[in-house]
């Protein structure tokens, strides 16, 4: 990755966010049954970053969905627009300090390549895998 540009919002523009100087500490894929579920997609697309560089010019549309992680059990704050329901974040408790932004809402995604993907045992049998990835059974190895 060179110098991404996390900048990014949700489908009607209310929410707006930036992450000046970020350094993106992994780009993966999650196919993850929650992950499956929230996005509505076979797998999650995320940009794992640093959340207090993580900046939201308006919060006041934002809502989270609080879960327990299906496979983990560990606890997870989905935080999407409360206007047109883009999810926006996630997150995990076992990455604390860090967020899982969705990717599909960076308004440049040219430099996206995922790095590593996860929950591959959910992977769904028609998606294509990618040798140069690290794949992971389940979770982030511990």
């Amino acid at each position: 990755m060179t110098d991404p540009s996390i900048v990014g919002g949700c489908l009607c523009g209310a929410v707006r966010y930036a992450a000046p100087g970020a350094e993106p500490a992994a780009v993966a894929l999650c196919h993850c049954d929650d992950c499956q579920r929230q996005s509505g997609a076979p797998f999650s697309l995320n940009v794992v970053i640093d959340a207090d560089a993580f900046r939201v010019e308006d919060s006041s549309t934002l809502r989270t969905f609080n879960t327990t992680g299906q496979e983990t059990g560990e606890v997870r704050d989905r935080v999407f627009c409360g206007n047109c329901g883009s999810p926006i974040y996630t997150t995990l408790a076992e990455m604390g300090g860090m967020i899982a932004l969705k990717a599909g809402t960076l308004d440049d995604r040219s430099w996206l390549a995922p790095e590593m993907e996860l929950w591959c045992e959910r992977r769904h049998p028609w998606v294509t895998t990618g040798e140069e990835r690290g794949e992971f059974a389940t979770g982030l190895p511990t």
